[in-house]
């Protein structure tokens, strides 16, 4: 009987569309910066920021859950209520604990750990996933009055004492003070400089395992 191979087949056919990952994701929300609760406002400009720390929206967003991976998605977003152009770039925007800078995590690095976990049978897939990171994270750009940009940055989340990554060198949990954000950016009319006062960030604890 021909019936049990056609069966067979369609159930393989379904067990290798179950993993090839469609990944999933939606959207950083489109707000604008006054509408953030963290939010300041200068010459005309207002930033926010949204620390990404619960790890199911973390999830729905990027497709994996990067908290668990070690780390933290911030979104940084500005808006332009003045009358001047600006100028706004990644390295406008600083993260830094007591008298130590922490640099972002490569997007390289973030694609390679949201995407390791999955099986990714088509090409197309994994270039998709690639693109979206790519178009999340933040670039350098021309605000134009009443424009609005919005751009995440990843970094390392700490991780207990004693406990390596094979990345990030681990940020110790006993220092006096938590990390905070600076951002900046340039009056492309008159070439003033504007930087906001530091948002202190509120780390989550980490509760994963580096399995590499």
């Amino acid at each position: 009987m021909k019936l049990f191979p056609l069966l067979f087949a369609f159930v393989l056919m379904l067990l290798v569309a179950g993993c090839t990952s469609s990944y999933r994701v939606v959207q950083v929300p489109q707000y604008g910066a006054d509408l953030y609760p963290r939010s300041n406002t200068r010459a005309g400009v207002t930033v926010a920021i949204d620390e990404m720390k619960v790890p199911e929206r973390v999830e729905r967003l990027f497709g994996t859950d990067l908290i668990r991976e070690g780390i933290l998605p911030v979104n940084v977003v500005v808006s332009n209520f003045g009358n001047q152009r600006i100028l706004l770039k990644p390295s406008d925007i600083l993260l830094y604990r007591g008298e130590e800078v922490i640099d972002p995590v490569p997007v390289e690095m973030v694609m390679a750990l949201a995407t390791r976990h999955k099986s990714f049978l088509r090409a197309s897939t994994k270039q998709e996933v690639d693109k979206y990171f790519e178009k999340s994270t933040v670039k350098e750009t021309v605000l134009y009055p009443s424009e609005t940009y919005r751009g995440v940055m990843f970094f390392a989340v700490p991780v207990p004492k004693r406990r390596l990554d094979r990345f990030f060198t681990s940020w110790s949990l006993y220092r006096d003070g938590g990390p905070k954000l600076r951002i900046g950016f340039t009056s492309l009319d008159s070439g003033e400089r504007v930087v906001f006062t530091p948002f202190p960030i509120t780390l989550p604890e980490y509760t994963g395992g580096y399995s590499y």
